[in-house]
């Protein structure tokens, strides 16, 4: 019997699974009680940055174990933060905030902005609001386009992605289509979350339609056209990162999930495999988001952790948020 490259992958994987399980995972200390850690970026030091969908806080977090969160902005007439995107501009980075309602599991209209986060040799960035995002019903991920002043920003309750231009203040639509669209499952509206720019394609994911989904882009285009290819399907999918190198793709899988689904390039359009976390495990409740440490794409994921999602509705909190650090060799 012959076997494709395809086929010998898959074969291969599931001999070694039970190695993969193993994969060693490290945490900082917990956020305060209460904080749905929501996004990341990644400083040029290598520290990373965490925004708070729950209270209106930036943290910044060193990348060691048991690190403890240092807070560095309060943002001002807002509840939460969310999507985060360095420019590029290095170490100035632009942040979405706005008003979600935990208790009915939807935006406040009219609420979000975005906000301009430049860091000077004191190590306090400089918080200056850019503007008033009042088209999008509720901006989530974000993802800057290289070498020019746009942002990609999700918008998970209308099912569009808009780009933003940070010097002219214009927003347009840039794609809209049916695979960005929310399918509400039981009162929960989140459709295209995630957004990622990556090897000449858009990515993005949905979490009502559970899927990781590209299409051709750059980000530089007024809009796009053509179908989107789906990269993974029956995924509880949050956010996630793309390796530039090979396009392997990880996905930060809510619950019930709870960890990391693994995609490679050759097997886009299956069912992410889990490799690390996972229904049985505690090592990464409510994971949100995931991306690169410093120097370490394709070897070390820096993941988002809430803690566990419904404590956030009930308000009976079991758990802080976290950022943790994920070997994958």
């Amino acid at each position: 019997m012959t076997m494709s490259a395809h086929t010998l992958r898959y074969w291969l994987v599931a001999i070694f699974w039970p190695a993969v399980q193993c994969l060693l995972i490290e945490a900082s200390r917990d956020f305060p009680l209460g904080s749905e850690v929501e996004n990341l970026a990644l400083r040029p030091s290598g520290s990373i940055l965490a925004t708070v969908y729950t209270s209106p806080h930036i943290y910044e977090v060193m990348q060691s174990p048991d690190s403890t969160p240092r807070l560095l902005h309060v943002f001002q007439n807002t509840t939460g933060a969310c999507g985060i995107a360095e420019s590029s501009t290095p170490d100035v980075f632009f942040v979405v905030t706005g008003n979600f309602s935990f208790e009915n599991l939807s935006p406040i209209p009219w609420s979000y902005a975005i906000h301009r986060l430049a860091f000077e040799k004191c190590g306090r960035p400089i918080v200056e609001e850019i503007a008033a995002l009042g088209t999008i019903a509720q901006p989530n991920g974000m993802t800057a386009v290289p070498n020019t002043p746009y942002v990609l920003i999700a918008d998970s309750y209308g099912g569009f992605v808009y780009r933003f231009n940070t010097e002219t203040l214009q927003l347009t639509t840039y794609l809209d289509h049916p695979l960005l669209k929310p399918q509400p499952v039981a009162g929960i509206v989140f459709g295209v979350n995630g957004v990622k720019l990556s090897r000449g394609h858009l990515y993005f994911s949905n979490s009502n339609q559970q899927i990781v989904a590209r299409i051709k882009a750059t980000g530089t285009e007024v809009a796009l056209d053509g179908g989107p290819e789906i990269v993974a399907i029956s995924t509880p999918a949050d956010d996630f990162i793309v390796n530039d190198l090979n396009g392997d793709v990880y996905i930060a899988q809510s619950e019930p999930a709870n960890g990391i689904g693994f995609v490679s390039k050759e097997a886009y359009g299956s069912a992410p495999i889990t490799i690390a976390g996972g229904p049985n495990s505690t090592a990464l409740l409510g994971p949100t988001a995931a991306i690169w440490a410093k120097g370490a794409e394709g070897q070390t994921l820096i993941v988002s952790v809430t803690g566990g999602f419904e404590q956030f509705f009930t308000k009976n909190y079991t758990g802080g948020g976290k950022v943790a650090i994920v070997h994958l060799e």
